[in-house]
């Protein structure tokens, strides 16, 4: 799949998650009016053209965790937003971020970036899961901080 139709893509899911439909045939019709060629055609702004007012409060491309670092927010058809991050990034969030009322799926990732744990459930982590989780990492990344209350 290439860079351009990916891009279509994750825009009509982050539509779809916002409950707004593309139409990618007017859209392409409003910004050919007026060109004589293609030449023409290639500055112009598809997504751009296609991006439906509001979407951006609606179904952000990218959310800020409390620390400052900002993720990217991934949509697909059918499914929660979900986005992914390293564990310590979500110190000292309690609640898992939500997009309108829904709850994003979090990947929790290890300094190695690689998943650590996936959940829609923050507070049920720190509470439950995190002190395992807490031991394994510390031995694993010894100069990295894992503090025993991290929210």
């Amino acid at each position: 799949m290439d860079f351009c139709h990916r891009l279509l893509e994750q825009l009509r899911a982050r539509a779809g998650f916002a409950g707004v439909e593309i139409d990618v045939t007017a859209g392409l019709t409003r910004l050919c009016e007026g060109k004589l060629s293609f030449a023409e055609l290639s500055p112009a702004n598809l997504l751009g053209v296609l991006r439906p007012p509001g979407l951006e409060k609606r179904a952000p491309e990218r959310l800020r965790l409390p620390g400052g670092r900002e993720v990217k927010v991934h949509y697909a058809p059918g499914k929660p937003p979900w986005i992914e991050s390293r564990l310590q990034d979500f110190f000292g969030v309690k609640e898992t971020p939500r997009i309108g009322e829904t709850p994003v799926v979090v990947h929790l990732l290890a300094p190695n970036h690689r998943p650590v744990q996936v959940t829609t459930d923050l507070a049920g982590f720190w509470e439950r899961l995190y002190p395992q989780v807490r031991r394994e990492l510390s031995r694993r990344y010894p100069k990295h901080k894992w503090p025993e209350k991290p929210v």
